[in-house]
């Protein structure tokens, strides 16, 4: 816990290197990410990446964007851990008022999982979006999955975005909620949230908080119905490469603790 303080104290100190306020633009970005805990002393390693074919503009932070994509992209990741390992490949492609989109995943739990997906959606208005999702698994039932997204912008920048989801059979149903607000002189804030509820199981919900002392700077916290919670914070070293680093436990002391790293890279 000391070293992780001494990590997190340097990179809020170094947020002296901060640049303009005019908005950034990336069409790439990727993240190299590791993760310890404790427990079960489990070492796990996650890449992604993702690509897109226009450029998208920040909000601000270098790593706050607008709510609802609207950039053709194309998306791929790795993750490995001592359980299992998972990848998966996709994209989405916009054309006018419209969006389809594909993906593929494989998860090797001992044995090989397949999974198909095959999304379709339309834009009533530049800030409302209906999606529907089909997921084809080799072990699994097929399903679909229905969502409307909408984001209400408050002003040029701030903006209150909601999400809200179903299954077919209304058994599994979700909703989730983000405030983005610049506070003015270069401090911004961001706060989220996201409801489950399945039918036959208990009800999970998460809130997790972004505050920046600048766009490349800022510190994170996170809290969940099962009393778990996270807090670290990021630092972008100039515009394209940043550093996140947290740790997580659970309320309950139960040394369950878990460290974490992610390497961003964005250009």
């Amino acid at each position: 816990m000391k070293k992780l303080a001494v990590i997190i104290s340097s990179i809020l100190l170094s947020s002296a290197a901060t640049t303009a306020m005019a908005a950034d633009s990336y069409k790439s970005i990727s993240n190299l990410g590791y993760q310890y805990t404790d427990s079960t002393n489990d070492d796990q390693f996650k890449i992604d990446s993702k690509y897109y074919f226009s450029p998208k503009k920040t909000l601000g932070p270098y790593d706050q964007f607008e709510y609802i994509n609207k950039q053709t992209n194309v998306y791929g990741s790795y993750l490995d851990n001592d359980a299992s390992d998972v990848t998966s490949i996709g994209g989405e492609y916009f054309v006018d008022s419209f969006v389809v989109g594909a993906s593929y995943e494989n998860s090797d739990f001992g044995s090989n999982n397949e999974s198909y997906a095959f999304t379709a959606g339309y834009f009533f208005n530049p800030d409302l979006l209906a999606k529907v999702k089909f997921v084809e698994n080799d072990d699994d039932e097929n399903y679909a999955l229905f969502s409307l997204a909408y984001n209400y912008m408050l002003n040029g920048t701030d903006y209150v975005g909601v999400t809200v989801s179903s299954d077919e059979d209304f058994d599994s149903r979700s909703v989730a909620a983000k405030y983005f607000v610049d506070l003015q002189e270069g401090n911004f804030l961001t706060v989220e949230g996201t409801f489950n509820s399945i039918s036959e199981a208990d009800d999970q919900w998460n809130l997790e908080t972004n505050y920046y002392f600048s766009k490349a700077t800022s510190v994170f916290a996170s809290y969940n119905k099962e009393d778990a919670y996270t807090f670290g914070a990021q630092h972008f070293f100039n515009q394209n490469l940043g550093l996140k680093v947290g740790y997580g436990n659970n309320a309950d002391d139960s040394d369950n603790d878990a460290y974490f790293a992610n390497m961003r890279y964005q250009f």
